[in-house]
C-alpha cells in the first residue's frame, strides 16, 4: 500500500554546517537564485525548501541532489522531470512541511493563524454559500479556528489536484456536519484528507494514500518519526 510521507522543519533553526550541505544540493540556477534573493528570511527559505527537498528525493530516487530536474505539471504544479515521486510543500511563519508520495499525487498545506482579517469576511469571499453558513453558525470564539481548518482542507485537495488556489476554492466544497465529506468538482479523484492542529492552526494533508508516517527534521537535516496525534507538542517545545 502506498504511503504519503509528511516531514516538518524550522528553517531558522538549521545549523551552519546543514546550511552548508543543502547550499551543495543545489543546481546552478538555483544556487544563483539563491545568492541574489535581497531578503535574509527570503533567501533562507530558498535555501532550506529548495535543499531539502532535494535531499529528500535523493534518498529515494538514490541519485545525487543537484542532478534530476523539476517540471511544471498538467495544471502548472512543480513536478519531477522523470514522474517518478510526487511531492509538495507549504510554509506558514517559522515552520515548513514536505509531503512525498511515490505513487500518488499529493496536496499539503499549513495555516498556522493570525491573519489580521476578519474570517467571516475571507469566507464570504472565497467559501461556497453552505461553507459561509456553516462558519457563521460557530461560536465565535471558535470561528477562526474552523475557518483555519476548513480553509487548509480546501487549499491541501486544490494543490493535490495540481492547480492551486487558481483551480477555484469554490470547486472543493466540504460539509463539517456531515464528517467533513468532501463535494470535489474538480476531477474524479476520491482524495483521503486528513489534518491535525498545529499551533493555532491546522495541518492538513490531501492524497489518495490513506496511510501517513510523519518526522520532525532537526538542525542537522535528521529524521525522526512523530505521532501525527501529537505533533502539536512539537510545535510547543520549539517554543520552550
Amino acid at each position: 500500500m502506498s504511503m504519503t510521507e509528511v516531514f516538518l522543519l524550522k528553517p531558522a533553526s538549521m545549523c551552519a554546517a546543514a546550511l552548508a550541505q543543502l547550499a551543495t544540493m543545489l543546481t546552478a540556477d538555483e544556487y544563483h537564485q539563491w545568492q541574489t534573493r535581497g531578503h535574509d528570511r527570503r533567501r533562507l527559505e530558498y535555501l532550506v525548501s529548495r535543499g531539502v527537498l532535494r535531499h529528500l528525493l535523493a534518498v529515494r530516487l538514490n541519485q545525487p541532489a543537484n542532478r534530476f530536474l523539476f517540471c511544471a505539471g498538467e495544471h502548472g504544479k512543480p513536478a519531477l522531470s522523470s514522474g517518478h515521486w510526487h511531492f509538495n510543500l507549504s510554509h506558514s511563519g517559522d515552520w515548513l512541511v514536505f509531503a512525498l508520495c511515490q505513487h500518488h499525487g499529493v496536496g499539503v498545506d499549513l495555516e498556522l493563524g493570525g491573519r489580521r482579517y476578519s474570517c467571516l469576511a475571507l469566507a464570504r469571499r472565497f467559501f461556497t454559500a453552505s461553507e459561509y453558513e456553516w462558519l457563521s453558525q460557530v461560536p465565535i470564539d471558535e470561528q477562526e479556528r474552523a475557518f483555519y481548518r476548513l480553509w487548509s482542507r480546501k487549499e491541501a485537495v486544490l494543490k493535490a489536484h495540481g492547480g492551486g488556489i487558481s483551480a477555484g476554492l469554490d470547486k472543493v466544497c466540504f460539509m463539517p456536519e456531515k464528517a467533513w465529506q468532501l463535494d470535489n468538482q474538480l476531477d474524479a479523484i476520491s482524495y483521503y484528507v486528513q489534518d491535525w492542529p498545529f499551533a493555532s492552526g491546522w495541518l492538513c494533508l490531501a492524497s489518495m494514500a490513506p496511510s501517513v508516517s510523519m518526522y520532525h527534521i532537526d538542525c542537522n537535516l535528521n529524521s525522526y518519526s512523530i505521532d501525527p496525534m501529537l505533533i502539536h507538542t512539537l510545535f510547543e517545545e520549539s517554543n520552550s
